[in-house]
C-alpha cells in the first residue's frame, strides 16, 4: 500500500528536521537552507499522502453506498493512516515553529529587490500584499480567479506579468520562486467543479499552477519555480460558515537558489538560446559513413 510507504517516509523527513532543529540554538545559513529542503520536502508529501486519504475514502465510501462491506483490513489500515496523517501533521507544524527559531534573522531580499515588490504590491492593494520578513507576495484568490476556478483574471494577469519582470531581473537569479495555494473549508459543491478539482487540495495545488504558468509565459524559466497547494489546512483567520476570504489566497515566496543543476544560469534560465551561425557545407567524405539512428530523447 503506497499511503504506508508515504507514512515512513514522511515520518523520516519530520523526525530528522524535528532532532536536527531540537539539537541547535542558531545555525548557519547552508545548514538552515537544508533544514528547510527537508521540511518542504515533509510538506510535499503529505500533501500527496492526503490526496490519497482522500481517494482511499472516497472509494470505501462508494461500497458502502452500493451496499458493499468494504474489506476490514482495508478500513483499518485507512483509519491507521489518517491517525498518522493527523500526528505527523502536528509534529511538522513543531518542526515549521523551530525552523523559524533555527534561522538567526528571517531571510532578507536584496534591497533592489524588496524595493520592486513593494511598489509592485503597493500598484495594487486590494489585489495583492508583500511580507518583507518572509520574501513573499499575497494574491488574493477571489480577485485572482473566478468562483471554483483555475482562470486567472486579466488584472491579476497583468499584475503577474509585472512579476515575472522583476524576477527576470539579475538581482533576482540567486533565488526561487515558490508558489503555493490555499483555499477556506468550504467543500467544493458543483459536481462540475468537483470533476475538475475533486477536494481543495487539487484546487489549491491547480492554482498554483496556473500562476506558475503565467509567470512561465512572461519567461520566467520553469528551473526557477516550485508549485504547492494546502487546502484549507493553513488558515490565516478563523473560518465561518462561509469560510473566509482572508484564507482562499495564493503566496509567491522568493527563497535562496541552492539548485546547481542544468539551466540554472542566468544566461541559460532566462535568455532565448542563441541562433547559431551558418556552417560552411562540409566536403563530401570518400567513403560514406552508415547512417546513425535518431538521437534519445527523454521528457
Amino acid at each position: 500500500m503506497r499511503i504506508g510507504r508515504i507514512l515512513r517516509v514522511v515520518a523520516l523527513m519530520v523526525f530528522g528536521a524535528a532532532m536536527l532543529m531540537g539539537s541547535v540554538g542558531c545555525v548557519a545559513q547552508s545548514e538552515y537552507d537544508k533544514l528547510n529542503t527537508l521540511y518542504r520536502r515533509g510538506q510535499e508529501q503529505i500533501a500527496d499522502l492526503q490526496a490519497r486519504l482522500e481517494e482511499a475514502n472516497a472509494r470505501v465510501k462508494a461500497l458502502q453506498e452500493a451496499g458493499r462491506t468494504p474489506d476490514a483490513d482495508l478500513v483499518a489500515k485507512l483509519e491507521k493512516a489518517i491517525a498518522d496523517r493527523n500526528r505527523f501533521q502536528q509534529l511538522l507544524a513543531e518542526a515549521e515553529d523551530r525552523l523559524r527559531k533555527a534561522g538567526q534573522v528571517p531571510v532578507l531580499l536584496e534591497p533592489e529587490l524588496d524595493a520592486a515588490l513593494k511598489e509592485l504590491a503597493a500598484s495594487d492593494p486590494d489585489l495583492m500584499t508583500y511580507d518583507p520578513l518572509h520574501g513573499m507576495v499575497r494574491f488574493k484568490s477571489d480577485l485572482t480567479f473566478p468562483l471554483g476556478s483555475t482562470e486567472v483574471s486579466d488584472k491579476a494577469a497583468k499584475s503577474l506579468g509585472k512579476l515575472a519582470e522583476i524576477l527576470k531581473r539579475p538581482v533576482a537569479q540567486k533565488y526561487q520562486t515558490e508558489i503555493v495555494g490555499h483555499t477556506d473549508n468550504v467543500r467544493i459543491g458543483k459536481p462540475e467543479t468537483r470533476a475538475k478539482h475533486p477536494s481543495n487540495w487539487h484546487l489549491s495545488v491547480h492554482r498554483s499552477i496556473a500562476v506558475k504558468d503565467i509567470l512561465e509565459q512572461d519567461g520566467v524559466a520553469p528551473v526557477r519555480m516550485q508549485v504547492a497547494g494546502y487546502g484549507e489546512w493553513r488558515p490565516i483567520v478563523a473560518n465561518g460558515g462561509k469560510g473566509a476570504e482572508a484564507n482562499r489566497r495564493v503566496e509567491i515566496f522568493l527563497t535562496p537558489n541552492t539548485y546547481n543543476g542544468p539551466g540554472n544560469t542566468p544566461a541559460a534560465a532566462e535568455a532565448p538560446a542563441a541562433v547559431p551561425a551558418a556552417k560552411p557545407a562540409a566536403k563530401p567524405a570518400a567513403k560514406p559513413k552508415a547512417a546513425e539512428g535518431p538521437a534519445e530523447t527523454f521528457k
